[in-house]
Protein backbone atom coordinates (compact mmCIF):
# COMPACT_ATOMS: atom_id res chain seq x y z
CA UNK A 1 0.00 0.00 0.00
CA UNK A 2 1.10 3.38 -0.51
CA UNK A 3 1.98 5.60 1.68
CA UNK A 4 2.48 9.70 0.93
CA UNK A 5 2.39 12.67 3.51
CA UNK A 6 0.34 15.61 2.58
CA UNK A 7 2.13 19.36 2.11
CA UNK A 8 0.75 22.74 0.97
CA UNK A 9 -1.90 21.11 -1.09
CA UNK A 10 0.85 20.04 -2.95
CA UNK A 11 1.12 16.11 -5.29
CA UNK A 12 4.82 14.98 -5.19
CA UNK A 13 5.27 13.50 -9.10
CA UNK A 14 8.54 11.87 -8.70
CA UNK A 15 11.40 12.48 -11.87
CA UNK A 16 10.63 8.67 -12.62
CA UNK A 17 7.23 9.10 -13.24
CA UNK A 18 7.63 11.82 -16.11
CA UNK A 19 10.80 10.20 -17.46
CA UNK A 20 10.12 6.39 -17.45
CA UNK A 21 6.48 5.84 -17.54
CA UNK A 22 4.55 8.89 -18.64
CA UNK A 23 6.98 9.34 -21.92
CA UNK A 24 5.65 5.82 -22.73
CA UNK A 25 1.72 6.14 -22.29
CA UNK A 26 -0.91 7.37 -23.91
CA UNK A 27 -1.89 11.42 -23.10
CA UNK A 28 -5.59 10.90 -21.83
CA UNK A 29 -3.87 7.90 -19.45
CA UNK A 30 -1.54 10.44 -17.80
CA UNK A 31 -4.41 13.05 -17.85
CA UNK A 32 -6.53 10.56 -15.65
CA UNK A 33 -3.78 8.98 -13.67
CA UNK A 34 -2.60 12.99 -12.51
CA UNK A 35 -6.50 13.90 -12.52
CA UNK A 36 -6.74 10.54 -10.26
CA UNK A 37 -3.94 11.33 -7.69
CA UNK A 38 -4.92 15.32 -7.40
CA UNK A 39 -8.30 14.12 -5.93
CA UNK A 40 -6.84 11.08 -3.92
CA UNK A 41 -4.50 14.37 -2.21
CA UNK A 42 -7.64 16.57 -1.83
CA UNK A 43 -9.19 13.97 0.45
CA UNK A 44 -12.13 12.77 -2.05
CA UNK A 45 -12.86 9.51 -0.50
CA UNK A 46 -15.39 8.44 -3.46
CA UNK A 47 -14.16 9.40 -7.25
CA UNK A 48 -16.14 7.41 -9.69
CA UNK A 49 -14.81 6.81 -13.30
CA UNK A 50 -17.80 8.42 -14.90
CA UNK A 51 -16.76 11.76 -12.74
CA UNK A 52 -13.85 11.81 -13.95
CA UNK A 53 -14.91 11.33 -17.59
CA UNK A 54 -17.19 14.14 -17.21
CA UNK A 55 -14.28 16.58 -15.64
CA UNK A 56 -12.10 15.57 -18.59
CA UNK A 57 -14.30 15.57 -21.10
CA UNK A 58 -13.54 11.95 -22.18
CA UNK A 59 -15.67 8.48 -22.23
CA UNK A 60 -15.66 6.14 -19.11
CA UNK A 61 -13.91 3.77 -21.33
CA UNK A 62 -11.52 5.90 -21.73
CA UNK A 63 -10.77 5.73 -17.87
CA UNK A 64 -11.41 2.55 -17.60
CA UNK A 65 -8.74 1.58 -20.22
CA UNK A 66 -6.43 3.78 -18.24
CA UNK A 67 -7.21 2.09 -14.86
CA UNK A 68 -5.80 -0.95 -16.82
CA UNK A 69 -2.65 0.25 -18.36
CA UNK A 70 -1.45 1.90 -14.87
CA UNK A 71 -2.23 -1.56 -13.09
CA UNK A 72 -0.38 -3.10 -15.82
CA UNK A 73 2.97 -1.38 -15.01
CA UNK A 74 2.44 -1.10 -11.55
CA UNK A 75 1.75 2.09 -10.49
CA UNK A 76 -2.09 1.31 -8.72
CA UNK A 77 -3.12 -2.05 -7.58
CA UNK A 78 -6.55 -2.86 -6.54
CA UNK A 79 -8.02 -3.62 -3.01
CA UNK A 80 -10.96 -4.48 -2.63
CA UNK A 81 -14.15 -4.33 -4.40
CA UNK A 82 -14.10 -1.25 -6.54
CA UNK A 83 -11.08 0.21 -4.89
CA UNK A 84 -7.33 1.46 -6.50
CA UNK A 85 -4.65 2.51 -4.53
CA UNK A 86 -1.95 4.45 -5.78
CA UNK A 87 1.82 2.66 -5.00
CA UNK A 88 4.84 4.32 -4.79
CA UNK A 89 7.36 5.35 -7.32
CA UNK A 90 10.99 4.88 -6.52
CA UNK A 91 12.04 6.09 -3.28
CA UNK A 92 9.99 6.85 -0.30
CA UNK A 93 8.89 10.27 0.59
CA UNK A 94 10.32 11.96 3.40
CA UNK A 95 8.70 12.05 6.57
CA UNK A 96 8.32 15.40 7.93
CA UNK A 97 4.77 14.89 9.08
CA UNK A 98 3.11 11.08 10.00
CA UNK A 99 2.65 9.45 7.31
CA UNK A 100 -0.74 8.74 6.58
CA UNK A 101 -2.45 5.93 4.10
CA UNK A 102 -3.41 7.34 0.56
CA UNK A 103 -7.39 7.79 0.20
CA UNK A 104 -8.71 5.43 -2.54
CA UNK A 105 -10.23 6.23 -5.91
CA UNK A 106 -13.07 3.64 -6.58
CA UNK A 107 -12.48 1.41 -9.48
CA UNK A 108 -15.46 0.07 -12.15
CA UNK A 109 -15.43 -2.84 -14.14
CA UNK A 110 -14.54 -1.54 -17.88
CA UNK A 111 -16.90 -1.68 -20.68
CA UNK A 112 -17.36 -1.07 -24.16
CA UNK A 113 -18.33 2.51 -25.67
CA UNK A 114 -21.52 2.71 -27.06
CA UNK A 115 -22.83 4.31 -29.92
CA UNK A 116 -24.09 7.55 -27.86
CA UNK A 117 -20.30 7.96 -26.36
CA UNK A 118 -18.43 7.38 -29.50
CA UNK A 119 -21.73 9.80 -31.36
CA UNK A 120 -20.42 12.21 -28.56
CA UNK A 121 -16.85 11.68 -29.42
CA UNK A 122 -17.43 12.56 -33.03
CA UNK A 123 -18.60 15.60 -32.19
CA UNK A 124 -15.66 16.51 -30.19
CA UNK A 125 -13.25 15.19 -33.24
CA UNK A 126 -15.21 15.85 -36.49
CA UNK A 127 -12.22 13.80 -38.52
CA UNK A 128 -13.87 10.32 -36.60
CA UNK A 129 -17.02 10.35 -38.50
CA UNK A 130 -14.46 10.96 -41.34
CA UNK A 131 -12.69 8.39 -40.40
CA UNK A 132 -15.50 5.49 -40.83
CA UNK A 133 -16.64 7.20 -44.01
CA UNK A 134 -13.78 6.41 -45.34
CA UNK A 135 -12.84 3.32 -43.44
CA UNK A 136 -16.58 1.75 -45.34
CA UNK A 137 -15.15 2.95 -48.79
CA UNK A 138 -11.72 1.32 -48.10
CA UNK A 139 -13.22 -2.15 -46.89
CA UNK A 140 -16.05 -2.04 -49.67
CA UNK A 141 -18.75 -2.80 -46.63
CA UNK A 142 -20.99 -0.46 -43.90
CA UNK A 143 -19.25 -0.70 -40.45
CA UNK A 144 -20.88 -2.61 -37.79
CA UNK A 145 -21.37 -0.69 -34.56
CA UNK A 146 -18.08 -3.30 -33.15
CA UNK A 147 -16.50 -2.26 -35.77
CA UNK A 148 -16.55 1.41 -35.58
CA UNK A 149 -15.78 1.13 -31.91
CA UNK A 150 -12.41 -0.61 -32.69
CA UNK A 151 -11.62 2.71 -34.49
CA UNK A 152 -12.49 5.00 -31.89
CA UNK A 153 -10.53 2.51 -29.79
CA UNK A 154 -7.43 3.13 -32.65
CA UNK A 155 -7.41 6.72 -32.40
CA UNK A 156 -8.10 6.75 -28.58
CA UNK A 157 -6.36 4.21 -26.82
CA UNK A 158 -3.19 3.96 -29.59
CA UNK A 159 -3.13 7.93 -30.43
CA UNK A 160 -3.47 6.67 -34.05
CA UNK A 161 -3.89 9.54 -36.41
CA UNK A 162 -6.94 9.29 -39.13
CA UNK A 163 -4.04 8.99 -41.97
CA UNK A 164 -2.50 5.88 -39.80
CA UNK A 165 -6.00 4.66 -39.18
CA UNK A 166 -6.80 4.58 -43.11
CA UNK A 167 -3.04 2.87 -44.08
CA UNK A 168 -3.58 0.29 -41.55
CA UNK A 169 -7.14 -0.57 -43.46
CA UNK A 170 -5.32 0.00 -46.81
CA UNK A 171 -2.93 -2.55 -45.94
CA UNK A 172 -5.25 -4.83 -44.56
CA UNK A 173 -7.51 -4.59 -48.10
CA UNK A 174 -4.59 -5.39 -49.85
CA UNK A 175 -3.64 -8.31 -48.23
CA UNK A 176 -7.45 -9.60 -48.41
CA UNK A 177 -7.70 -9.34 -44.59
CA UNK A 178 -10.17 -7.30 -44.09
CA UNK A 179 -11.83 -9.15 -40.68
CA UNK A 180 -11.79 -6.51 -37.84
CA UNK A 181 -10.87 -9.60 -35.94
CA UNK A 182 -7.38 -9.56 -37.94
CA UNK A 183 -7.18 -5.46 -38.42
CA UNK A 184 -7.48 -5.13 -34.05
CA UNK A 185 -4.58 -7.73 -33.58
CA UNK A 186 -2.57 -5.52 -36.59
CA UNK A 187 -3.17 -2.17 -34.53
CA UNK A 188 -2.56 -3.75 -31.39
CA UNK A 189 0.90 -4.93 -32.57
CA UNK A 190 1.95 -1.64 -34.14
CA UNK A 191 1.14 -0.22 -30.88
CA UNK A 192 3.38 -2.91 -29.10
CA UNK A 193 6.28 -1.97 -31.75
CA UNK A 194 5.83 1.47 -30.98
CA UNK A 195 4.55 2.89 -34.46
CA UNK A 196 3.03 6.20 -33.57
CA UNK A 197 3.13 7.94 -36.67
CA UNK A 198 2.37 8.06 -40.27
CA UNK A 199 6.45 8.03 -41.56
CA UNK A 200 7.04 4.88 -38.82
CA UNK A 201 3.55 3.22 -40.46
CA UNK A 202 4.45 4.08 -43.99
CA UNK A 203 8.16 2.38 -43.17
CA UNK A 204 6.63 -0.16 -41.66
CA UNK A 205 4.60 -1.31 -44.63
CA UNK A 206 7.57 -0.64 -47.15
CA UNK A 207 9.03 -3.59 -45.30
CA UNK A 208 6.01 -5.53 -45.44
CA UNK A 209 5.16 -5.10 -48.70
CA UNK A 210 8.85 -6.69 -49.68
CA UNK A 211 8.22 -9.48 -47.11
CA UNK A 212 5.01 -10.12 -49.32
CA UNK A 213 6.60 -9.69 -52.55
CA UNK A 214 9.79 -12.20 -51.98
CA UNK A 215 7.11 -15.05 -49.91
CA UNK A 216 5.46 -15.18 -53.04
CA UNK A 217 8.10 -15.43 -55.19
CA UNK A 218 9.83 -18.06 -52.73
CA UNK A 219 6.98 -20.68 -53.40
CA UNK A 220 7.66 -19.96 -56.75
CA UNK A 221 11.60 -21.37 -56.26
CA UNK A 222 10.25 -24.53 -53.52
CA UNK A 223 7.97 -25.02 -56.37
CA UNK A 224 5.23 -25.32 -53.20
CA UNK A 225 1.12 -24.66 -54.48
CA UNK A 226 0.55 -24.21 -50.66
CA UNK A 227 0.45 -21.45 -47.89
CA UNK A 228 3.89 -21.16 -46.60
CA UNK A 229 4.07 -22.02 -42.50
CA UNK A 230 4.65 -19.19 -40.09
CA UNK A 231 7.89 -21.13 -39.64
CA UNK A 232 8.76 -20.34 -43.27
CA UNK A 233 7.13 -16.80 -43.48
CA UNK A 234 9.84 -15.93 -40.48
CA UNK A 235 12.55 -16.81 -42.43
CA UNK A 236 11.77 -15.26 -45.26
CA UNK A 237 10.98 -12.43 -43.45
CA UNK A 238 14.66 -12.33 -41.91
CA UNK A 239 16.02 -12.72 -45.30
CA UNK A 240 14.58 -9.56 -46.40
CA UNK A 241 14.52 -7.97 -43.80
CA UNK A 242 17.35 -8.38 -41.47
CA UNK A 243 20.32 -9.65 -44.17
CA UNK A 244 18.83 -7.97 -47.30
CA UNK A 245 18.93 -11.14 -49.45
CA UNK A 246 17.97 -10.81 -53.51
CA UNK A 247 15.97 -13.22 -55.18
CA UNK A 248 18.92 -14.47 -56.75
CA UNK A 249 20.76 -15.45 -53.71
CA UNK A 250 17.51 -16.78 -51.71
CA UNK A 251 17.37 -19.04 -55.11
CA UNK A 252 21.21 -20.22 -54.92
CA UNK A 253 21.21 -20.69 -51.39
CA UNK A 254 17.94 -22.94 -51.89
CA UNK A 255 19.96 -24.96 -54.98
CA UNK A 256 22.79 -25.49 -52.81
CA UNK A 257 20.76 -26.73 -50.28
CA UNK A 258 18.69 -28.85 -52.36
CA UNK A 259 22.46 -30.25 -53.83
CA UNK A 260 23.86 -30.85 -50.28
CA UNK A 261 20.54 -32.22 -48.38
CA UNK A 262 18.02 -33.62 -51.13
CA UNK A 263 15.81 -31.37 -50.13
CA UNK A 264 14.20 -28.34 -48.97
CA UNK A 265 15.41 -27.05 -45.30
CA UNK A 266 14.81 -23.95 -44.58
CA UNK A 267 17.41 -24.12 -41.35
CA UNK A 268 19.65 -24.84 -43.73
CA UNK A 269 19.25 -22.08 -46.34
CA UNK A 270 18.98 -19.55 -43.32
CA UNK A 271 22.77 -20.63 -42.32
CA UNK A 272 23.89 -20.26 -45.71
CA UNK A 273 22.47 -17.09 -45.75
CA UNK A 274 23.76 -15.74 -42.53
CA UNK A 275 27.46 -16.84 -43.66
CA UNK A 276 26.99 -15.21 -46.77
CA UNK A 277 26.07 -11.77 -45.11
CA UNK A 278 28.10 -11.97 -42.63
CA UNK A 279 30.98 -12.20 -45.50
CA UNK A 280 29.82 -9.27 -47.14
CA UNK A 281 28.57 -11.06 -49.92
CA UNK A 282 25.39 -9.58 -51.45
CA UNK A 283 25.43 -10.86 -54.90
CA UNK A 284 25.45 -14.30 -56.98
CA UNK A 285 28.74 -13.18 -58.58
CA UNK A 286 30.61 -12.44 -54.91
CA UNK A 287 29.81 -16.72 -53.94
CA UNK A 288 32.46 -17.97 -56.40
CA UNK A 289 34.99 -15.22 -55.67
CA UNK A 290 34.94 -14.81 -51.67
CA UNK A 291 34.04 -18.97 -50.93
CA UNK A 292 37.17 -19.88 -53.25
CA UNK A 293 38.94 -22.59 -50.93
CA UNK A 294 42.12 -21.34 -49.22
CA UNK A 295 45.46 -21.97 -51.24
CA UNK A 296 46.98 -24.99 -49.75
CA UNK A 297 50.41 -24.39 -47.82
CA UNK A 298 53.68 -25.60 -49.31
CA UNK A 299 54.92 -28.35 -46.48
CA UNK A 300 58.05 -26.93 -44.16
CA UNK A 301 60.84 -29.47 -44.96
CA UNK A 302 62.69 -27.74 -41.94
CA UNK A 303 65.52 -25.95 -44.52
CA UNK A 304 65.21 -23.65 -47.03
CA UNK A 305 67.44 -23.65 -50.09
CA UNK A 306 69.54 -20.39 -48.72
CA UNK A 307 70.01 -22.41 -45.23
CA UNK A 308 71.14 -25.55 -47.12
CA UNK A 309 73.83 -23.68 -48.78
CA UNK A 310 75.08 -21.64 -46.09
CA UNK A 311 75.13 -24.99 -44.21
CA UNK A 312 77.52 -26.42 -47.38
CA UNK A 313 79.95 -23.03 -47.16
CA UNK A 314 80.18 -23.84 -43.25
CA UNK A 315 81.26 -27.40 -43.94
CA UNK A 316 83.83 -26.64 -46.65
CA UNK A 317 85.60 -23.97 -44.44
CA UNK A 318 85.61 -26.17 -41.68
CA UNK A 319 87.36 -29.30 -43.86
CA UNK A 320 89.73 -26.56 -44.82
CA UNK A 321 90.93 -25.59 -41.73
CA UNK A 322 91.50 -29.28 -41.28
Amino acid sequence: MASFFHANKSVPLPMEFINKYMIGANATYVKVYLYGLGKCYEGEEDVSNASIAEALDILETDVSKAWRYWKKVGLVHSEGKGVLVFDTIGTEPVKTEPVKELPKVSEEKPKTASMKEISKAMGINPKMKETVTMAEQLLKKPLSQREVTSLYSFMQEYSMSQEMVLVLLEYCATIDKTNFSYIEKVAEGWHEQGVNSLSEATKLLNRLNKEVRMQKKCKKIFGLDRELSQTELNYIARWVSELSMSEAMIRTAYEKTVTNTGKISMPYMNTILKSWHEKGIKTVSQIAEKEQPAPKKEKNTGYQLDDMAALERKLRLQKQKN
